[in-house]
């Protein structure tokens, strides 16, 4: 039996307390995840660090060439892309760990029957409900985003375990370009999912941010 859409399984609900904890979960470990991509691309970028090793080294009567300076700034590059691949083995397990939990989930909360029986709704003759339509677009998104996980994972543990591999290069650079287009995928899923919870939160459909953190008690 299909699950039906009611208005608690289409934006509020109750959230099982493995959902909860994934949820917050994965959100700190995106987070830090896309924190260090900006560190190690600005502040710790090896240009960017290379005077700054230079002048302080200076000011201690300490004279190095730009080579030199250049290897101490690529060290403090590797060290923020090294917290980077942590946060990356964390977010492998929990995906792993979503994708176990799903087989468990009450059928009314699980993506796949809750996509279908969206997909179903909107197909009903004479059907214009906003809602309805609103529903299967943000699930359609959910989706999307699980993929982005998903491709984000296994290019990223590609990376890091063919990166000593000089046969697997070119791979690597193609799995590279790939992880930093879903990157931006994710980036932009999480600002739209912020913004229409806060858009749902003025609207009609409030309660949705306590739900996710208590499981609306």
């Amino acid at each position: 039996m299909e699950p039906t859409l009611t208005k608690e399984s289409s934006f509020g609900g109750k959230h099982s307390r493995s959902m909860r904890l994934w949820h917050w979960s994965t959100v700190i470990i995106i987070l830090g995840s896309l924190t260090t991509v900006l560190l190690a691309k600005t502040l710790f970028n090896t240009k960017t660090t290379i005077p700054l090793v230079k002048g302080s080294l200076q000011q201690n009567n300490v004279v190095v060439t730009d080579i030199q300076a250049r290897s101490v700034a690529h060290e403090f590059n590797d060290l923020v892309w090294k917290w980077h691949i942590y946060f990356g083995y964390v977010l492998a397990g929990l995906l792993l760990f979503r994708i176990i939990f799903e087989f468990f989930q009450p059928k009314d909360q699980k993506i796949i029957p809750l996509f279908k029986s969206s997909l179903r709704a909107l197909r009903l003759p004479n059907n214009d409900s906003r809602e309805i339509k609103h529903y299967f677009i943000v699930k359609c998104t959910y989706i999307l985003f699980y993929f982005s996980l998903f491709v984000q994972t296994c290019t990223g543990l590609f990376m890091v375990y063919s990166d000593d591999v000089d046969s697997l290069q070119n791979i690597r650079n193609t799995a590279s370009d790939i992880h930093s287009v879903f990157m931006w995928v994710i980036i932009t899923f999480i600002v739209t999912h912020i913004a229409g919870v806060i858009l749902a939160e003025l609207s009609k459909n409030k309660g949705i941010v306590s739900d996710m953190i208590n499981g609306a008690k």
